[in-house]
């Protein structure tokens, strides 16, 4: 029975050929793009981390002030870690382009040569790849560095820097104008003696984690190793420093000397406290000694007196009264001096006394002084405000140039899955709607067949076979073509494009596999099973008679309607299984869509906005600002705190502003430290509304600041929350006048060694472009596909309502129905199925796929606008009905070819 049977698959393999064909071609794209995109993201994510290890990739990195000592290498190696060496240097080449010169790796951050070899002599260099590709370098070339020639004997990749960014704040990498290059170390000192540099050379180490420890463990070490400033050569730190952190010495050098001095006080008063009895007896003895010679000499002129000190001035009154002349004047003479002497005794006695008070006010004096020179000695050991070797302190999980081809190639992956199911149930739905027709449409040959004893199992195998043979072959097909040159290699150009990775051998994880190959057979086989089990289980006569089971709702009652538009509604109703695979197909497809246009429109955005909420032409950011911002240029202070989203750890800028300031339209509210105006990039990407509280963390500090958002500003080129300058700067602590960052409408004169980077209108402009130009193959692959999903399902499926209806079809024929009101009866009612769900799934599928979305884009650190534009629906709507009406058009043939005969083949 089966041999007999087979032979009725392949015909209807032939007379179903278009239809089979077209779920073949459904299963091929969706398997090609499944296969591709999946196998794409884990050879970049398996096979890159492979060459990644084999390179050495750093755990970490760091930059300091002054180079390490050789103790201080050492402290690093005990706490666990090794380190390597990695200065650079940036100079200018060519057409204003910057390249970045190291010396070559030995343990760390190797270089792995895509061509070519590793610099071995002085005059050789090696170019990272992506850099030579943008600018037509090849092996062989020269290329002239700060006035020395140099060999291009490579082009190659490091993996500290998987994505070329020239500041790890950049959010994109512009290798048209940025790369790295690598030479020995010998003509790294050389270049860097010519003093041609764009800026003064980076102290940048990275390490590899050898022992049981961790970063933090590295990092303690790190800023515990103080700096002596004075070996610091940049003049402009040296001047900066002065300003700010010397200040700190001086108070600590003052305070010193004002507790040396106040022990020096007291202890002098002590001395001279030691003295004051001498000095008192002394005067009391002089003044004695002058009243007994007083008395001695009054008793040799007859005069019988005891002066005293009492009434000394008494008694010689009384006798210079009685005597009178001569010896009156002599009497009131020694008076005179006696009182004299008296003054010159009690004036030691207040001196005395005096300084004795002083002794003891200089004791206390001293203990305060000591008191507040250990008060302020433990305020800056507690603060530890010496300065600290270490400036920047990076992980790799933190450091945005590492890992992120793999990042970006993970949410693919995801993505790959994702839509991977969704076109595996459209699949089995489609299938399934083919076999019930199949079977519906050969119901009377079934039953007789049951009739003459052929059972319901062979009967089964018989009706899955088309369905499991075309699904296997185009499962194959499809996961060919995924793992062949124009699959998987070809998904992989957009990482090779854009991300600095070496050459990759293909992976193909035994995952895709069970996707590509076993997938398709066994969903058409789980299926079928089900829905053919259920259709066999009539009885004989049932299907000879062929009788159908009316959907419910098939009868409902319609009252006075016209009997076009009744008539059109019953067909809808009775067909409602195609009809909703159609509004399925179209669901999907419009998913799928969704993802392609939200890419297209937030790069549009991205283009459009970065350029128009730029409204400076120049912002400096300084590494050591001079004591007045430039004539010309508008002052902030910018703070640099992290925050976490989708297991990306962001920087968020909090920048405190002059107010009305001319760059920004931020409305912040003075005199208030914890409100703040957040940019419209932070609030699209954290989802933040007017009134949400919004914690940032300071990793250097440990600390968490809490701010609630009083307004959202338009500004998308970064993540900004605004506040006022002087609220900014009294809540991180700085000084009062300070600033880290000028804004300005043109160029200022600065020399590029007091800064850390300099940010144009036209850097911002080009950046923003380069997201269109890396996003546009993808957007439009994926757009042709949508619609070509969308298509072919639809018209399988309103064929399959035609064909379904024939018996119909041909009847009104009979009865003298025109062909155009055929059309109109059969064909032109799915118009309002199509119209309705259009509108429907629409607004459905861009809902779905927007908060699907920032999950997609989690490793960006752009706002996510992605709004659609009036049009863009309207446009969108109307190529729904369009594909439509061409659909339609394409089967008014296949209503032409039903003959009113076909009513004679059908009867009972």
């Amino acid at each position: 029975m089966q041999k007999i049977l087979r032979k009725r698959v392949l015909r209807d393999l032939k007379e179903n050929l278009f239809r089979y064909l077209a779920l073949a071609f459904l299963i091929v794209i969706g398997m090609y793009i499944i296969v591709s995109l999946i196998g794409a993201g884990v050879t970049i994510i398996d096979n890159g981390q492979k060459h990644d290890d084999a390179n050495k990739i750093e755990q970490g990195q760091f930059e300091v002030f002054v180079p390490l000592t050789k103790a201080g290498i050492e402290k690093i190696k005990e706490a666990g870690a090794l380190v390597e060496a990695m200065f650079y240097e940036d100079y200018a080449v060519d057409q204003g382009q910057i390249v970045r010169v190291f010396a070559n790796r030995r343990q760390i951050d190797l270089i792995e040569c895509d061509t070519g070899h590793v610099a071995e002599t002085d005059d050789e260099i090696v170019v990272e790849k992506r850099f030579a590709e943008e600018n037509q370098i090849q092996t062989g070339d020269s290329l002239t560095i700060a006035g020395h020639m140099f060999t291009i004997t490579g082009t190659g990749t490091t993996p500290d820097y998987n994505v070329p960014l020239k500041e790890i704040s950049d959010s994109v990498a512009d290798s048209k104008n940025f790369g790295t290059v690598f030479v020995t170390q010998k003509a790294y000192d050389m270049l860097h003696a010519t003093g041609k540099s764009e800026k003064t050379e980076n102290y940048l180490y990275a390490y590899r984690l050898t022992g049981d420890t961790d970063n933090e463990a590295v990092k303690d070490v790190l800023e515990d190793m103080k700096v002596d400033t004075d070996k610091i050569k940049d003049t402009y730190f040296q001047e900066y420093w002065k300003r700010t952190g010397a200040v700190l010495d001086d108070f600590k050098n003052g305070v010193e000397d004002l507790n040396d001095g106040a022990e020096e006080l007291s202890d002098g008063l002590d001395e001279i406290t030691d003295n004051n009895k001498v000095l008192n007896d002394a005067a009391e003895k002089l003044f004695t000694a002058y009243l007994i010679q007083a008395s001695s000499a009054l008793k040799g002129y007859g005069f019988s007196v005891e002066l005293t000190e009492e009434n000394f001035e008494k008694e010689l009154d009384h006798i210079a009264d009685k005597e009178g002349g001569v010896a009156a004047l002599s009497i009131r003479g020694v008076k005179s001096d006696l009182k004299q002497i008296r003054q010159f005794k009690d004036g030691i006695k207040e001196y005395t006394d005096a300084v004795s008070e002083a002794g003891d006010g200089a004791e206390e004096l001293s203990d305060g002084i000591e008191e507040l020179k250990s008060g302020s000695d433990d305020f800056l050991d507690e603060y530890d405000t010496g300065l600290s070797d270490l400036t920047q302190f990076i992980t790799a999980e933190e450091n945005p140039r590492i890992g992120a081809a793999a990042d970006d190639q993970q949410i693919n992956v995801q993505c790959g899955y994702f839509f991977g199911v969704l076109l595996m149930m459209l699949f089995a739905y489609v299938i399934s709607v083919f076999v019930v027709h199949g079977i519906e449409r050969e119901s009377s040959v079934i039953g007789a067949l049951y009739a003459l004893g052929v059972k319901r199992k062979d009967l089964m195998l018989h009706y899955l076979t088309l369905p499991v043979c075309v699904t296997t072959v185009a499962g194959l097909i499809g996961f060919g073509i995924g793992i062949s040159p124009w699959g998987i290699p070809t998904q992989m150009a957009d990482a090779y494009a854009y991300y600095s990775v070496p050459q990759i051998e293909v992976l193909i994880p035994p995952i895709l596999i069970i996707y590509g190959i076993i997938m398709p057979p066994v969903t058409a086989i789980i299926v079928n099973y089900f829905v053919i089990r259920k259709k066999l289980s009539k009885t004989a006569l049932s299907l000879i008679k062929n009788e159908v089971k009316q959907p419910k709702g098939s009868n409902v009652n319609l009252g006075s309607m016209g009997f076009i538009s009744r008539f059109r509604i019953r067909q809808m109703l009775r067909e409602m299984r195609t009809g909703i695979t159609v509004i399925i197909g179209m669901f999907i497809s419009l998913i799928c869509l969704m993802l392609s246009l939200n890419t297209a429109v937030l790069c549009s955005n991205v283009q459009i906005d970065n350029v128009k909420d730029t409204k400076y032409e120049y912002m400096y950011t300084y590494k050591y600002p001079t004591e007045n911002p430039p004539e010309g240029g508008e002052a902030a202070y910018v703070k640099t705190l992290k925050k976490e989203i989708l297991g990306y750890n962001w920087d968020i800028n909090v920048l405190g502003l002059e107010e009305d300031s001319k760059y920004f339209d931020a409305k912040v509210v003075k005199g208030s430290k914890n409100k703040v105006a957040v940019s419209s990039a932070l609030a699209q990407k954290y989802k933040i509304k007017t009134g949400d509280e919004l914690i940032l963390h300071d990793e250097d500090a440990q600390i968490d600041y809490a701010f609630t958002v009083e307004n959202i500003v338009q500004y998308t080129p970064a993540f900004y929350v605004f506040m006022d300058i002087e609220d900014a700067r009294e809540l991180f602590g700085a000084s009062k006048d300070e600033y880290n960052v000028v804004f300005s409408d043109h160029a200022l004169s600065v020399d590029s060694a007091r800064l850390y980077s300099i940010v144009t209108k036209s850097d911002i402009e080009a950046s923003a472009g380069i997201f269109s130009d890396l996003m546009r193959s993808m957007v439009i692959m994926i757009v042709v596909i949508s619609a070509l999903i969308f298509t072919v399902v639809m018209y399988l499926m309103m064929k399959v309502m035609i064909d379904r209806s024939s018996f119909s079809i041909s009847l009104i024929k009979v009865f003298g129905f025109h062909k155009k009101e055929v059309r109109k009866l059969y064909l032109d009612g799915n118009f309002f199925m199509i119209a309705v769900s259009a509108a429907i799934c629409l607004p459905l599928s861009k809902a779905i796929m927007d908060q699907a979305y920032p999950f997609m884009v989690s490793n960006v650190n752009c706002g996510i606008n992605i709004a659609f534009k009036p049009w863009l629906w309207a446009v969108l709507y109307a190529a729904i009905l369009l594909l439509y009406f061409v659909i339609n058009k394409a089967l008014v043939g296949r209503l032409n070819k039903i003959v009113p005969a076909e009513v004679l083949k059908n009867r009972e």
